[in-house]
């Protein structure tokens, strides 16, 4: 469910000029937090390489102001 989420909310953040409102900056930051706790627990796991760069681009996105 996190990938979908994070890459809903980047799409929504590039058809929306580079900015996101409210909800969908809420439901980043949520994924940051989970991704902040599951990446250490990856190591070096075969997919580790995805989840690190959605991970990225998750806080790429929120960066933008709601």
């Amino acid at each position: 469910m996190s990938d979908a989420d994070i890459a809903g909310c980047v799409s929504s953040w590039r058809n929306n000029g580079g900015s996101l409102d409210g909800e969908r900056h809420r439901i980043l930051h949520r994924r940051i937090t989970d991704l902040d706790r599951i990446l250490p627990l990856l190591g070096a796991a075969e997919d580790s390489p995805y989840w690190r760069r959605l991970h990225q681009l998750a806080h790429l996105a929120s960066e933008a102001g709601p």
